[in-house]
């Protein structure tokens, strides 16, 4: 659910309840906008249906910046060409790729699945 201030700004998403055991009150965790987390005590919140309403605008915590850290460029290495195959294909490979690679279990040519970063059996259904 989104939480919003009594102003109608967004303050971010329940993450969870917090239920304490042996006593004490009830509250929220929510992931704020910047995400980080929040704890909000249930006397807070002023409505809750489809979203939940705040009766005070809460500080939210700015997320810790790290220091931004400095590359040092690699040089550059240009491909070689052989009989008009540039070798540098190769490097653009994902480690331990190669162009023809057999599943381990039924033998087949697998697939390399880019969005998962991982090779796929079509004939047995699953990743390797």
């Amino acid at each position: 659910m989104q939480v919003y201030s009594p102003d109608g700004s967004l303050v971010g998403v329940v993450q969870d309840i917090e239920l304490p055991i042996g006593g004490g009150d009830i509250g929220l965790q929510i992931l704020s906008k910047y995400n980080v987390v929040e704890h909000v005590p249930w006397s807070m919140v002023a409505a809750a249906g489809d979203i939940i309403i705040l009766k005070e605008k809460i500080e939210l915590k700015q997320p810790e910046t790290p220091p931004v850290q400095q590359f040092v460029a690699q040089p550059q290495v240009q491909p070689q060409q052989r009989g008009g195959i540039i070798s540098g294909v190769a490097s653009k490979l994902p480690f331990g790729r190669r162009e023809k690679n057999p599943c381990p279990t039924c033998g087949r040519e697998l697939t390399w699945i880019e969005q998962y970063q991982r090779w796929y059996c079509y004939n047995c259904g699953k990743y390797v």
